[in-house]
């Protein structure tokens, strides 16, 4: 919005060059103008006083969308789609396109009274603006009909748009094109998903049919769509949700594998994960499921799914898996996001107390000096176990615990530590002692009363 004159190209129309000012004098259609400029001679009015007009308008809208007042600002879009399409200057009609679209989509989503065809008669209305602009506002009234239930609708947008051309094939249109294209199938499969379900409380052949038709169309198109090099998440689930349904696991896992491993694609943990799922769900080896989840960590040491790796590596019952699972939870608790996680802590202890068992605790003490000054500051710090003394006991403990197996002797925190244990001990005893006193005092009272009787 701060950008709006160079947008528009509002300098270039106070140029005053003699072919500016020609060009300014060309003639503008009357129109519900909000800056009423001079007219010229002639009683027509100029560029310059279109390109003022324009400017004062935006200003307004921006003010009310700033103080949600989107009824204001609703009526002074009007008057500036109003101001465009009197004009003749296609540079300008060009370069609004963008800010149209941006603007008015804002406020018909905050209108309380619009409704969806006010939605489908301005997407209409923005197609005529920008021919430049046409997929991608295709695409975005895809959306928008899709979450209204549409399906038929969305997809035959999504057509128009894949069968649009304008000028030159340039790498953007071509991107636009596949982006469009990797949605037909998209859409395809959310209504094979929906015929899906119909179809399976129905013995009725023609359900069975119209199904399996949607998922031709949808399986060619994501099979070419997910097999270019790109990040084609949700793609890619819905094609494998297909391919399992119709118990095709083979093809399945080819595609998540060259999803996952092939070099041309660019770098993404997330097909990785898709592969472990994928893996885990069929009950592969062990061993494939660790692969796999190695390479996660390699990518991402701090992901969720580092915790069963660790699971994983304990149940091989090798000395150098061990090993393996003490390194990577101990990368997973150096990140912030799992300082405090229960779960995290209590699987590096696990671990700990295997390698006592197996007399190997020398490995700890050897992975611990390679962290200890920032383990330490980390999680070691007197303020930290004041803190888990007051919001997580059973966390202090458990890092106490730990801190025991590496041989450090931090006694600011086991002082901390014992403090709180003493009195966690102490509340039952006194609740205990204040329980025998309450006894006491009424059985002394019975013994008077049967005395006085």
């Amino acid at each position: 919005m701060d950008d709006i004159e160079t947008e528009l190209n509002i300098a270039a129309a106070r140029s005053d060059s003699p072919e500016d000012k020609d060009r300014n004098q060309e003639q503008i259609k009357p129109a519900v103008l909000l800056h009423q400029s001079q007219p010229d001679p002639r009683g027509s009015f100029t560029a310059i006083g279109f390109l003022k007009s324009n400017r004062k308008c935006l200003k307004l809208i921006r003010e009310a969308m700033l103080r949600h007042n989107w009824q204001e600002a609703a009526r002074y879009f009007s008057s500036y789609i109003q101001t465009l399409e009197a004009g003749t200057q296609p540079q300008v009609r060009s370069a609004a396109c963008e800010i149209t679209w941006r603007l008015g989509t804002e406020i018909l989503r905050h209108l309380p009274n619009s409704s969806l065809d006010d939605f489908n008669a301005f997407y209409e209305q923005l197609k005529n603006f920008g021919v430049r602009n046409y997929s991608k506002i295709c695409l975005e009234h895809c959306f928008h009909l899709m979450l209204n239930g549409q399906m038929d609708e969305a997809k035959r947008q999504l057509s128009i748009a894949d069968s649009w051309r304008f000028g030159k094939q340039s790498n953007a249109q071509s991107m636009t094109k596949k982006l469009i294209r990797s949605y037909c199938g998209y859409l395809d499969y959310l209504i094979w998903n929906e015929k899906k379900t119909s179809a399976l409380g129905s013995e009725e052949e023609c359900a069975n049919r119209e199904m399996h038709s949607y998922f031709r169309q949808a399986s060619v198109t994501l099979k070419e769509i997910v097999g270019q090099p790109g990040v084609w998440d949700p793609f890619v689930l819905s094609y494998i949700h297909m391919l399992e349904f119709y118990k095709d696991d083979d093809v399945a896992l080819q595609v998540l594998e060259n999803y996952a491993y092939n070099k041309e694609f660019p770098l993404n943990p997330n097909a990785h994960v898709y592969l472990y799922q994928f893996l885990k769900r069929h009950k592969v080896p062990q061993a494939k499921l660790i692969g796999s989840l190695r390479i996660l960590h390699s990518l991402v040491p701090s992901h969720e799914l580092m915790l069963e790796l660790c699971s994983l590596l304990l149940h091989t019952k090798q000395m150098s898996d061990l090993e393996e699972a003490l390194a990577v939870s101990m990368d997973l608790l150096e990140f912030s996001s799992w300082k405090c996680s229960i779960k995290a802590w209590k699987c590096l202890l696990n671990i700990m107390k295997k390698l006592k068992i197996k007399k190997y605790i020398n490995t700890v003490r050897k992975e611990w000096n390679v962290r200890r000054s920032l383990w330490l500051s980390l999680h070691y710090r007197s303020y930290i176990a004041r803190r888990d003394s007051l919001q997580n006991v059973q966390l202090l403990v458990i890092k106490r615990d730990i801190l025991r197996f590496t041989g450090e002797n931090n006694i600011d925190y086991f002082k901390i530590t014992l403090r709180v244990e003493r009195a966690s001990k102490l509340k039952p005893d006194r609740l205990g002692e204040k329980r025998e006193k309450m006894a006491t005092m009424k059985s002394k009272k019975k013994e008077k009363k049967t005395l006085s009787d």
